[in-house]
């Protein structure tokens, strides 16, 4: 019997991963970490922890992790500025990161994106290198980084840039050309499979998921 914990389980991809998480008969225990109560807190396997995402130091639990998933990610838009977004995509995250490896021997999971550089123009891509970059430091016993292009998918809210690019990069990526494969929208329900499926492995080290991956899922 395992022993998962997830933060971000209330977003588009994290919720999809939940259900399987949910429905998994070998998972025992699975810790929800938030910062307000979520719409699982009355299931049996879950137990809800709610704290401030910028200190995880206060975290303490006691069982022995298996598995980490970090499902967090927000827009820079929904986020308010740079400043906000960049706390929620990077330093959440790496503290999560710094938790797992600090007190567990779990494989952590995290959604970053295709793309992701430090030395990118776009400060989304990165922010999104520069966290993967600090990951990589940490002491884990295992690090999977999901590189998806566009998302697509059932959502809380309503993303117009991530509807007007679906179709031109759905039509491109028809062409028999890797780079443009590479940059077909990948449907929430394949990420969150793919972090799932890719969990059930057992292995160390390093390991970056491509959207082409992702794709298989």
């Amino acid at each position: 019997m395992k022993n998962v914990i997830i933060v971000g389980a209330t977003g588009a991809t994290g919720s999809q991963l939940m259900q399987q998480l949910l429905n998994d008969m070998t998972v025992e225990n699975i810790y929800v970490v938030h910062y307000r109560p979520t719409p699982f807190v009355h299931q049996n396997k879950v137990t809800e922890i709610i704290i401030d995402l910028a200190n995880f130091n206060d975290l303490n639990i006691e069982a022995e992790i298996d598995f980490a998933y970090c499902c967090l990610g927000t827009t820079r838009k929904k986020a308010g500025s740079l400043a906000a977004f960049r706390q929620v995509d990077k330093d959440y995250i790496v503290n999560f990161g710094s938790w797992v490896a600090n007190n567990t021997k779990a494989q952590l999971h995290v959604i970053s994106a295709v793309g992701a550089n430090t030395k990118s123009v776009s400060s989304y891509l990165q922010t999104k290198g520069e966290t993967e970059q600090l990951l990589r430091q940490l002491p884990l016993t295992a690090l999977y980084l999901y590189q998806p292009t566009l998302l697509h998918g059932k959502r809380d809210e309503f993303r117009l840039m991530e509807a007007f690019a679906y179709y031109p990069l759905a039509i491109l990526s028809l062409f028999p050309v890797p780079l443009l494969k590479q940059q077909k929208p990948i449907g929430i329900d394949q990420l969150a499979n793919s972090m799932y499926q890719l969990s059930q492995q057992v292995t160390s080290g390093y390991h970056v998921i491509s959207s082409l991956e992702i794709q298989q899922y």
